[in-house]
């Protein structure tokens, strides 16, 4: 499973450094944070594959994270090109947040479950 990830993870940064190149449209600022959120997303894909969780819990993990880093995508794809009063930008830090909390959270019921 892990070289699936890192292969995909590859296969899409690559992708998104074309579209950066070829869209004039597509800021470097958000090919930047969408590959930044690519990587990430790749980094909870594994961290999901490491940590000993149960079986049931990695399953519903490996559908809800890579949602999740579509969501995070769009977001930083389609974001203003600026720091001040951007609400993706916003958005995405708390996605960030919830992902981090989320799996912590699952990690520690995953082990109290005998």
């Amino acid at each position: 499973m892990k070289r699936i990830i890192i292969f995909s993870c590859l296969v899409l940064l690559l992708a998104n450094l074309l579209f950066g190149i070829m869209l004039s449209a597509y800021e470097w600022g958000n090919v930047l944070i969408s590959s930044s959120v690519i990587v990430l997303t790749s980094i909870f894909m594994l961290l999901i594959g490491i940590l000993p969780l149960k079986d049931g819990f990695k399953a519903s993990l490996y559908v809800i994270y890579p949602a999740l880093g579509f969501i995070e995508f769009m977001l930083s794809a389609f974001s203003p090109d600026r720091i001040k009063d951007n609400w993706a930008m916003i958005a995405l830090i708390l996605l960030v947040a919830f992902q981090i909390i989320f799996l912590f959270i699952t990690n520690i019921i995953s082990n109290k479950i005998k």
